[in-house]
């Protein structure tokens, strides 16, 4: 007999880049679904009564019932987030030693946001076997998130290093999570403080490539996004992604992606129509909570 199916993970809702302020502070009961989230700056979790400082890059997987509460630390939240369902989510944690309902922090995030973003482009474009892709997309985010807790653990770095690890983590978060700023290794490595050789020098270290070839990459799969998921025109989207050429982002979109940004919507289409708000609301057991749509994502009319 063939074996089980094991039972698909499935998402309910997912936020990528999402921004608060300082006064937006998450207390509620369990949310029934499963809730992973990646802080992209320092955040305030409060576990058992017990409050714990998480840097950037911290993440943290709460179970169906778990009581929630987390806000910004000494500044608005930013985060990246997903809600699922699925009964093979313990076991999967499990497998990959995934601590549940207490942070955890990786050696570097930059999946987070582009497998979410990936997740949202299979469902708003609802093609066949999307639902096995967002399970896929899911186990994906599992067996990095793994990868990235034991490399952590692996370069418990001391002095300037461990320092120089913890900015360089903001200073990718940041940069994944604001694609449509004109990025420049010169400005990434001011914002270290660090010559540019030297920031060239620790970025491959610690990353294992150049801050140049992973935003580029960056940008090309958001606008991917953007081209199957929006109505935006190919202008626009070159504008979210951080192209001040449409030409220099359409030759660099055809040479990535083997066609134009044109002929790639015509090609895999347009299943949704999306509306951004100013916010959106969202009640859930009771508890009514708002996000604020990041201004980046809102669509320009």
């Amino acid at each position: 007999m063939p074996a089980p199916t094991p039972s698909l993970l499935s998402v309910a809702r997912l936020g990528v880049g999402w921004e608060h302020d300082e006064s937006f502070v998450i207390d509620r009961p369990g949310t029934g679904d499963y809730l992973f989230i990646h802080f992209t700056r320092a955040a305030l979790v409060t576990i058992d009564a017990e409050d714990i400082q998480c840097a950037a890059n911290t993440c943290i997987l709460y179970t169906p019932d778990h009581h929630q509460k987390y806000q910004g630390d000494g500044c608005g939240l930013s985060d990246n987030w997903i809600h699922f369902l699925g009964d093979s989510a313990d076991t999967l944690a499990s497998l990959h030693e995934i601590p549940l309902n207490r942070p955890f922090r990786l050696a570097q995030a930059g999946f987070v946001p582009l497998l979410i973003n990936e997740m949202r482009t299979e469902i708003h474009r609802k093609e066949p076997h999307y639902e096995e892709v967002v399970d896929l997309l899911l186990r994906q985010i599992f067996l990095l998130l793994q990868r990235h807790i034991e490399l952590n653990t692996r370069q418990r770095l001391t002095g300037r290093k461990a320092e120089l690890a913890v900015s360089f983590g903001e200073l990718q978060a940041n940069v994944l999570g604001t694609l449509d700023h004109p990025w420049t290794v010169v400005e990434m490595a001011q914002k270290v403080h660090l010559s540019r050789s030297r920031f060239m020098g620790i970025y491959r270290e610690l990353f294992g490539g150049s801050p140049v070839e992973d935003l580029i990459n960056a940008r090309i799969k958001h606008a991917k996004w953007l081209l199957t998921a929006t109505t935006l025109s190919v202008g626009q989207i070159a504008s979210e992604c951080g192209f001040r050429s449409l030409f220099h982002f359409s030759r660099l979109f055809k040479k990535r992606a083997g066609c134009s940004p044109s002929e790639f919507s015509t090609k895999f289409g347009k299943s949704t129509s999306l509306s951004w708000g100013a916010n959106e609301t969202i009640a859930d057991k009771g508890v009514s909570f708002q996000f604020v749509i990041p201004p980046s994502m809102k669509k320009k009319r």
